[in-house]
């Protein structure tokens, strides 16, 4: 089982008369030593074992096993962090720093935390009035929600409740499945979590920002970990789905286009978008094609959003295994759903550009004979939002 170790520090200045005095106090608790005096350790709200009443040791160590709660069968691979919380101060604690180990399942599921004052090279925080006041560990594997030994995760937006089922030895991780209707958003604000979860999470960022949109995107992603150390798989590339040649072979278009990305959403492992801009030309011009790869049950979720939220939606059932038809303003747009390919895709077109309501069928088309051109399938993300695009269009 491989193991990784990161620390950070922080300090406290006891600048008042009342920190010197505290200070003084626990100094002579600690034999008048206070530069060596290691931290106090408060009493763990948590037992040692599940059948026991005595209070666990902060300090660790900790075991356990991670288990699929719908097999029970043990679940290799899932990132394990374990976290001690210290504050310093007496009546008025103050966060100072906190200590970090983190792991990874074994193969038998089972992960091992060890004592903190056992890790090498690892030093505790010491001085006057320091103590541990929590313990917190964080189990994380894609495909499953988010385990916290405080807490649980509440769907629908509902309170967090509290986790009374933690034990410092011998505990039992039961993952649940992630379930089309959770949102992603509320999933990553609940989990936290350090460097190595936010990576490993990294990819909810996306439908976060479909769930979310706008500023309150931004703000996820900002504190979930974003950066090159999350990316886990080469991003979806649509390229060869469509080309300026077959626009203007279908649309009889004379003019040139500019080739780019529709600006909505970033591309990721699972989206990408093409904007066809037509150069010196008004919008009404213009095409787009956007392709989300999300497996069999997300695309299902994705298609119907698309139905339900786009301005003028309405299935139409020509094309893929079911389509619909949106509008707005000058903007015509075609989304479809390939199932076995877990696929939803969608053209918009201005009416300048495609003038009949067959222009944007045959384009459509065209795209759905080139999915199995698509780039290898990555492990399938869970249920997205809608990220329908600029204008309310698909």
């Amino acid at each position: 089982m491989g193991q990784s170790i990161t620390i950070s520090n922080g300090t406290v200045n006891c600048s008042t008369a009342l920190g010197r005095l505290a200070a003084i106090a626990v100094a002579v608790a600690c034999g008048g030593l206070a530069v060596g005096c290691g931290p106090m350790v408060e009493t763990a709200k948590f037992p040692v074992r599940p059948d026991s009443v005595r209070p666990a040791d902060l300090l660790g160590p900790y075991d356990g096993i991670v288990l699929d709660a719908d097999t029970d069968r043990p679940v290799a691979g899932a990132v394990v962090e374990a976290s001690w919380a210290f504050e310093r101060g007496i009546g008025l604690q103050a966060p100072l720093t906190a200590r970090e180990i983190v792991v990874e399942s074994g193969v038998d599921g089972r992960y091992s935390i060890p004592r903190l004052t056992d890790v090498p090279g690892l030093e505790l925080p010491s001085g006057a009035s320091t103590r541990l006041r929590r313990f917190t560990l964080i189990i994380y594997r894609r495909g499953h929600v988010a385990w916290r030994s405080d807490r649980r995760f509440a769907q629908a937006g509902g309170p967090a409740a509290r986790r009374r089922d933690f034990s410092q030895r011998g505990n039992r991780v039961r993952l649940e499945k992630w379930q089309p209707g959770f949102r992603h958003a509320e999933h990553l604000v609940f989990l936290g979590g350090g460097e190595k979860v936010r990576a490993a999470a990294a990819w909810e960022l996306q439908p976060a920002a479909m769930e979310l949109g706008g500023e309150e995107a931004e703000k996820v992603g900002a504190g979930a970990g974003e950066g090159p150390s999350a990316q886990h798989a080469a991003p979806l590339d649509i390229e060869k789905l469509l080309t300026d040649d077959e626009i203007r072979g279908v649309t009889g278009f004379v003019g040139k286009f500019e080739d780019g990305k529709l600006t909505d959403l970033p591309t990721t492992e699972f989206y990408d978008s093409r904007h066809f801009k037509a150069v010196g030309k008004p919008e009404g011009y213009d095409v787009g094609l956007r392709v989300w790869r999300l497996g069999a049950a997300a695309s299902e979720a994705q298609y119907r959003k698309l139905l339900e939220e786009l301005p003028g939606a309405h299935a139409t059932d020509e094309i893929g295994d079911a389509s619909l038809r949106a509008r707005s303003g000058e903007i015509n747009g075609l989304a479809f759903l390939v199932r076995e390919r877990g696929v939803v895709a969608s053209l918009t077109c201005g009416v300048s550009q495609c003038t009949e309501p067959a222009q944007l069928l045959k384009l459509a088309k065209l795209v759905e004979s080139r999915l199995p051109d698509l780039p290898p399938e990555p492990v399938p993300p869970m249920p997205a939002g809608t990220g329908a695009g600029e204008g309310g269009t698909p």
